[in-house]
């Protein structure tokens, strides 16, 4: 009967290092190669079509609260997002990312910031994310 405190802790720690082990190595392993992968066909996608530009990415805690633009990000954008670029590429991850974008959009209209070319990439992820990147 004493032994069973230090038999249940050890089976909990095996099924903590199986787990571990079984289910998230082997998806963190492919998270990161597709990342290495999305990389790789952005540059080649670049090369082809000479688009050049800069990109900044942002913790989402700073721009978004309650799936709002924080006043951080509303100055920040007036700030940074530059209407002498051609286009501009906005990644939004995050479990609420349309709501997000829709915000971002909302925004760009009220403050009357238009590019010849704008694709908001509202992307459904379990890791938050704000990006975006300006294309000449």
């Amino acid at each position: 009967m004493k032994y069973i405190g230090w038999i249940l802790a050890l089976a909990l720690l095996a099924t903590t290092v199986f787990l571990y082990r079984a289910k998230y190595v082997p998806l963190k392993k492919s998270v990161d190669k597709l990342g290495e992968e999305i990389a790789m066909w952005e540059e080649v996608v670049k090369g082809q079509k000479g688009i050049s530009g800069d990109r900044y990415r942002f913790p989402a805690e700073r721009f978004f609260e309650n799936d709002k633009l924080t006043p951080y990000a509303e100055v920040d954008i007036i700030r940074n997002f530059d209407p002498h670029y051609q286009g501009l590429e906005i990644y939004i991850t995050a479990p609420n990312a349309l709501a997000r974008a829709q915000d971002i959009l909302r925004f760009l209209q009220e403050q009357k910031l238009e590019y010849r070319s704008m694709y908001v990439l509202a992307v459904i992820d379990s890791l938050e994310r704000f990006e975006y990147k300006f294309t000449k």
